[in-house]
């Protein structure tokens, strides 16, 4: 936080782009996580360094950014051997023509400096068409700050195409088994800086970010049986919330952040309650026989998808945020589950089986088409970045169970190596 609190905006944006100026060629994936969404050409050569700037400080930022655009769902970034093509040109017009010769719709440019003891940088996106600045800001902060600047820059970008940010200050909690025992631990989006949450010499399981990413509920066997605890890290702060009734565990949030919703068998049968985040008795909101677990609150806040064994496997359902209108999704195949909501609510991703493997589906919400991504290996556990461009989710094709992600491009990068790790969450929050 402190770090972000260090980076000031000096200037807004200049012009608002439409979505309309992209190119014709869909990538598979995007069709998957972002329909509609095509990829707008940008060159992206390195900003320049001005003197004085400290070397480390500007390598940092421009790798930095440089990752962080090849990573960005709407951007295709010109290969940067064609850019030695480009001849510069004092006319505006002329230059910006060559820049369009080798493919590029968007030019960005800039300057890095060190002035007063902070790192500045300037980032103008050209259109190369009417030669106006699509976006130009100055961004200020500490020289040690550089990856938070470039995180931000290539979040505004993003936003220019899409309306929303991009991921690239995003955090990724998760369990691990590599300091001896399933604890939490969070990392950034690219899978940099993991820092251990929880020491508690208890398995931890299913940690779910709060919507303000300030809290995090998850399961623990702590005091003995598997309970719900609320963890707020920046105070490492630690909660019971509930503990009775045997397992209490698949906790996610509403949209607002007030109520958690979970799996209970307290009543005897495993089903679906919720109950305020302050405390207080849950509200049963699932009676039907058979085990009602997972739910995953939809980010209008009027649904609940959840996993079913009503209909004699395990399946996806949907219901009314009140547990009223009750209906089943998926249908394709006999395993169905963990499902997790896109950012606009239309579709969810979860967990089917095929071919004795689990794999990584997508289901219309409206429409129930179900899209599979086969891979190798299990496949399990998806989880949408905020800006619904990538999946997190845990495989084991290289062995031991480990978190991935996939890129713009559908093409999987792991995350994780150490230990076994699991059950990603994501949050659009920063440190």
């Amino acid at each position: 936080m402190t770090l972000l609190r260090n980076v000031l905006i000096a200037t807004t944006v200049i012009t608002t782009l439409a979505t309309q100026n992209t190119v014709a060629q869909d990538e598979l994936y995007l069709e998957i996580t972002q329909p509609g969404l095509r990829r707008v050409a940008v060159a992206a050569p390195p900003l320049m360094v001005l003197p004085g700037t400290p070397a480390e400080a500007a390598k940092v930022f421009q790798e930095t950014l440089d990752n962080d655009l090849a990573a960005a769902a709407p951007l295709a970034v010109v290969d940067q051997r064609l850019y030695a093509l480009v001849e510069d040109d004092p006319r505006p017009d002329v230059l910006n023509q060559r820049w369009r010769s080798i493919g590029a719709q968007f030019l960005l440019t800039g300057t890095v400096v060190r002035a007063g003891g902070q790192l500045v940088v300037e980032a103008r996106l050209v259109d190369l068409v009417s030669g106006e600045y699509a976006f130009a800001k100055r961004y200020r902060a500490g020289v040690t700050a550089s990856q938070v600047v470039a995180h931000t820059l290539s979040n505004d970008i993003v936003q220019v195409f899409t309306g929303r940010p991009g991921p690239f200050l995003s955090r990724i909690a998760f369990i691990s088994d590599r300091s001896g025992t399933s604890e939490i631990w969070v990392m950034d989006w690219d899978g940099a800086n993991p820092t251990q949450l929880t020491k508690h010499g208890a398995i931890a399981l299913a940690p779910i970010w709060s919507p303000d990413g300030k809290h995090l509920v998850f399961t623990s066997f702590l005091r003995g049986s598997p309970a719900l605890f609320l963890l707020t890290p920046q105070e490492g702060y630690l909660r019971l919330l509930w503990d009775k009734g045997g397992v209490n565990s698949s906790a996610t949030f509403s949209p607002n952040g007030k109520n958690i919703a979970f799996a209970s068998a307290h009543d005897g049968n495993t089903d679906i309650f919720v109950m305020p985040l302050e405390g207080g008795e849950p509200r049963r909101l699932t009676t039907a026989r058979g085990i009602d677990t997972q739910p995953a609150w939809a980010p209008n806040g009027r649904q609940i998808a959840f996993t079913s064994t009503r209909s004699g496997s395990p399946q996806i359902y949907l219901m009314d945020a009140d547990g009223s209108n009750v209906r089943r999704l998926s249908f394709d195949g006999t395993f169905h589950d963990e499902a997790t909501w896109t950012h606009d609510g239309t579709r969810i991703a979860c967990t089917t089986k095929v071919g004795g493997r689990f794999q990584i589906a997508t289901i219309d919400t409206i429409t129930g088409q179900q899209t599979v991504i086969p891979a190798p290996g299990n496949n399990e556990t998806p989880c949408f970045s905020p800006d619904g461009s990538m999946i997190a989710f845990v495989s084991d094709r290289t062995g031991s169970p480990q978190i991935f992600i996939t890129d713009a491009d559908g093409v999987p990068h792991q995350l994780t190596s150490e230990g076994k790790n699991h059950s990603a969450t994501w949050t659009g929050a920063s440190k």
